[in-house]
């Protein structure tokens, strides 16, 4: 349900329906508006009140070498998107800091192999 929200958010188009419905102008707009989207967080209470959640992306269906999905090599995902629980105390941060520099470093080897 989110995924389906965001992407009509984004899209400004019902997604609902098949892809060979849209035509090549619209599928060129939906990637350019998916590549250039960006979130910005409205606001935060800072590191004081800064927790981890549980939950999240299986470790199992990740390399542990890129933060690609194994069955999905193009697919990243880094820090509170994984189910990885630390204690308080900077645990979680150096984890979402850790997984962000592994996928990057991951990256760029892709991005230079081309």
């Amino acid at each position: 349900r989110l995924a389906e929200t965001l992407g009509e958010f984004i899209s400004g188009d019902d997604l609902r329906r098949e892809l060979q419905t849209f035509s090549q102008k619209q599928l060129n707009a939906l990637a350019e508006n998916y590549t250039n989207w960006v979130l910005k967080p409205a606001s935060s209470e800072g590191y004081r009140t800064a927790e981890v959640t549980l939950g999240g992306v299986d470790t199992k269906h990740l390399s542990s070498k890129t933060m690609a999905v194994k069955s999905q090599p193009n697919i990243y995902f880094i820090g509170e998107v994984v189910d990885v629980t630390g204690h308080l105390g900077g645990f979680n941060f150096q984890w979402a800091w850790s997984s962000g520099y592994v996928a990057g470093i991951s990256l760029e080897r892709l991005k230079n192999a081309d």
